[in-house]
């Protein structure tokens, strides 16, 4: 029995396909989801969900996202998160020249200059991904 799951974001469509069993970065810790689940919406953390398309303990695909929400009803999850990226389209040279040119950007603003919010979320999306590539 597979689930239908959606991983959304707003700049895309970050998954849409079936899985038997996946596993997403609650608030409160890892939380497994399989067929027949409770009915259930609560939020999540910048973290790692990982699907198993063919049996449980078989991660088939892994995507980060960001803070957001899920939705779990009648065996279709959505997940709705504030940033989505599948793993296997990442690229570890792109990630790090990426990383270096926020860090670069930061060291040129002012204390005080508001797009400081914006460079510290970047980069530590760019370390995220960068942590977990290294570790496959």
């Amino acid at each position: 029995m597979a689930m239908h799951v959606r991983i959304v974001c707003p700049e895309h469509l970050a998954f849409e396909g079936e899985a038997r069993f996946l596993t997403v970065p609650a608030t409160d810790g890892s939380l497994g989801i399989a067929p027949l689940h409770a009915s259930e919406i609560f939020t999540i953390t910048s973290g790692f969900v990982q699907l198993c398309a063919e049996e449980m303990g078989s991660i088939t695909s892994t995507f980060a996202v960001g803070t957001g929400y899920v939705q779990v009803a009648s065996d279709k999850i959505i997940i709705l998160a504030e940033r989505a990226e599948d793993m296997a389209q990442l690229d570890v040279h792109t990630l790090e020249t990426q990383l270096q040119g926020f860090e670069d950007e930061l060291v040129n603003l002012s204390e005080n200059d508001a797009r400081r919010s914006n460079l510290y979320n970047e980069i530590a999306w760019c370390k995220l991904l960068l942590t977990e590539l290294s570790s496959t």
